[in-house]
């Protein structure tokens, strides 16, 4: 849930899953993305994707993940959340 007004890790990770599963349009679900697998290895997401997630990500926390960022560092719905976190 929320403290303060402000969402959980929990709350943001499973915000960052529905995200996902939305921009992927319909071809996964949400529950069904592991927060702590590789983004690109496990096909949760391609170049298209990518670059639509990162956008709704900016419009709904207001945090700018580059691309490049997103390939080698955020690589998980784990460390997106995390960095959005703690950047927001």
């Amino acid at each position: 849930m929320t403290t303060n007004g402000t969402a959980t890790a929990d709350d943001l990770i499973e915000g960052l899953r529905v995200m996902l599963a939305e921009v992927s349009e319909g071809k996964l679900a949400a529950a069904d993305i592991d927060p702590g697998a590789n983004l690109f290895d496990y096909g949760y997401v391609d170049s298209l994707s990518g670059v639509m997630f990162l956008a709704r990500i900016e419009e709904t926390w207001g945090v700018q993940i580059e691309d490049f960022d997103l390939v080698k560092r955020f690589n998980t719905i784990r460390a997106v959340a995390e960095f959005v976190s703690a950047n927001r």
